[in-house]
């Protein structure tokens, strides 16, 4: 048994319990890894549900509540829903949203963060609470990556396009992000390990070409990752910036990029989204924006 745990950040309370049963059928029944629900306030603290969750898929789903608040050095007109200038923002990001920006923020901080377990484990699997396994799963994520060198497996990889290009969201919310990836490599010395980030870094159109690299979704990691100095440096110079507030920087771009910096052999992608596994807008329908956080002004 190796050990591993899997983790969801939720606040979608009507995809949630149909999430966690479908990893449960087509998955996680035959392994038995805990899986940690963490949220923010209260939205899960209600006994009646978890009972409903414990026995009609099993008592190794922890809910735990997570603290959430707004880096001081960052100012309130900084943030990304006040961003005029921006489509996203302006047409997609209200205020309401905010607990987004603290969603990506968590999922950035994962390992270590406040009132959480993943330090305990070797290994960890992530999900979102919108997705959910459509068929049983012929392999363990978990037992591949333990047999490969990679430190960093995800379900998903792709380039993430529409009509072969980046679309407008996804352009808005990586403002400011190769600049600071070239200057933190620059500062810090650092010699990315990935042929396909050094061809990047030197080639003319290399602020543009950057949206077309491979980004990972629903990883599979390798705690190790988290304790290495290289990380330790990029999550620091990452939350200083403060880019996940004030842009809406992905946990998506920010592990991916890090991990092009980190290793010379590519994201270990599983195709599971590819060969029809696993859905990652599989129970949208049911609630698609995520609901916001009780306090904004936090």
């Amino acid at each position: 048994m190796f050990k591993a745990c899997i983790q969801i950040i939720s606040s979608r309370t009507k995809c949630l319990f149909e999430c966690l049963r479908s990893i449960h059928r087509f998955y996680n029944e035959r392994y038995g890894y805990p899986v940690f629900v963490y949220y923010f306030d209260d939205i899960y603290d209600s006994r009646k549900y978890r009972d409903k969750v414990h026995r009609e898929i099993g008592p190794h789903i922890h809910f735990i509540s997570v603290p959430y608040k707004t880096p001081k050095h960052i100012r309130e007109e900084d943030l990304f829903y006040n961003r005029r200038n921006l489509w996203y923002a302006r047409r997609k990001f209200p205020r309401s949203r905010k607990g987004y920006l603290h969603m990506c923020n968590f999922k950035f901080n994962m390992y270590g963060y406040p009132n959480t377990r993943l330090h305990e484990y070797d290994y960890v699997m992530t999900f979102d609470d919108e997705a959910g396994h459509v068929r049983k799963l012929p392999y363990d994520p978990v037992k591949v990556m333990a047999g490969r060198e990679e430190d960093m497996g995800a379900l998903i990889v792709g380039r993430r396009l529409k009509n072969g290009s980046p679309h407008q969201g996804h352009l808005d919310t990586r403002v400011g992000l190769w600049k600071f990836v070239r200057r933190f490599i620059v500062n810090q010395g650092v010699q990315p390990k990935s042929p396909l980030l050094r061809v990047l870094l030197t080639h003319p159109n290399g602020e543009w070409n950057f949206h077309f690299l491979p980004w990972a979704g629903t990883y599979v990691v390798k705690t190790r990752m988290f304790r290495s100095d290289l990380w330790a440096k990029w999550i620091q110079a990452v939350n200083e910036s403060g880019g996940i507030y004030k842009f809406r920087w992905g946990d998506n771009e920010l592990l991916s990029l890090f991990y092009l910096m980190y290793d010379d052999k590519p994201i270990h992608n599983f195709k599971a989204v590819e060969k029809g596994y696993h859905d990652q807008g599989l129970f949208r329908k049911k609630q698609n924006i995520a609901p916001g956080v009780k306090d904004l002004d936090r």
